[in-house]
């Protein structure tokens, strides 16, 4: 059949604005094109000067014995070769 006829028009009325409305937000959220083009570069340096204290305070990469941490990972791989 024809894809003129009245039903037709009435079903896909709510899709063409359900797909103009999913167009218009992703514009919006996805493509900010518009409105950050207008910014400063952004300076990092603060945060950079306090990311490493806090890496010369606490030395989360070299290992210490005794320190704790909130959450363990088991080590799955040990635990499948006891398995075999």
């Amino acid at each position: 059949g024809s894809n003129r006829t009245v039903d037709r028009i009435i079903l896909e009325s709510p899709l063409v604005q359900v797909y103009r409305n999913l167009h218009t937000t992703i514009a919006r959220n996805f493509l900010h094109s518009h409105l950050s083009t207008r910014h400063a570069e952004v300076d990092m340096t603060k945060t950079f000067e306090e990311v490493c204290q806090g890496m010369t305070k606490h030395s989360p990469h070299i290992v210490q014995m005794g320190r704790k941490s909130k959450c363990t990972i088991p080590d799955l791989i040990s635990k499948g070769i006891g398995l075999f």
